[in-house]
């Protein structure tokens, strides 16, 4: 993003009118900021023309309805399940299932836990493959061996507010990427 220029009194201002409610809330979002008004809807009409804004608003919606799917939800019910039992029990169709969440975790989580998640993507992956296995390593009983799944910081993440919002609004501007997708016929 190019460096903004510093805005002085006579540079060309526009003037428009709204609703007391809306300038109280303009106002109120400026004070939150701790910047003037003017400062603050004036970097929001930029944003929004550059497209940084819905950008980011499209980002939010991304990571919060993947976080909240569904898919995602019963994935974390199976791995607490295999800290009771570590047998494989599932079907080939559970585990394929599994895996292409585990694979979608990238761009919606911090790093360090999409790498917590990938330990447990490569444990599938070695149940699957070899006979001889069956049952899951995961959750190993030592916290210092670097295969097990850190259950406890995903836990942190997921159950405090504070890190999900930093994360989201924050973090996951920089980390999130787009699929490309291919261009929608009308």
């Amino acid at each position: 993003m190019a460096k903004k220029q510093t805005i002085k009194n006579n540079d060309p201002s526009i003037n428009f009118r709204l609703s007391n409610k809306l300038k109280g809330i303009i106002e109120n979002k400026a004070q939150e900021k701790n910047i003037t008004t003017s400062a603050y809807v004036r970097d929001l009409l930029e944003r929004v023309h550059n497209g940084d804004y819905c950008h980011a608003e499209h980002v939010k919606e991304e990571i919060n309805s993947f976080l909240f799917s569904k898919e995602f939800m019963q994935l974390m019910i199976w791995i607490y399940s295999k800290k009771i039992n570590r047998d494989k029990t599932e079907s080939a169709v559970d585990l394929d299932k599994y895996i292409k969440t585990l694979k979608r975790i990238e761009g919606h989580m911090p790093k360090e836990l999409v790498k917590e998640f990938d330990k447990v993507l490569f444990d599938i992956y070695r149940v699957m493959d070899e006979e001889y296995f069956t049952y899951y390593s995961f959750h190993s009983s030592s916290t210092e061996d670097k295969k097990t799944f850190n259950l406890i910081e995903v836990e942190r993440f997921l159950l405090s507010d504070m890190n999900l919002n930093l994360f989201v609004n924050m973090k996951g501007m920089k980390d999130f990427k787009f699929p490309v997708v291919s261009k929608i016929k009308e």
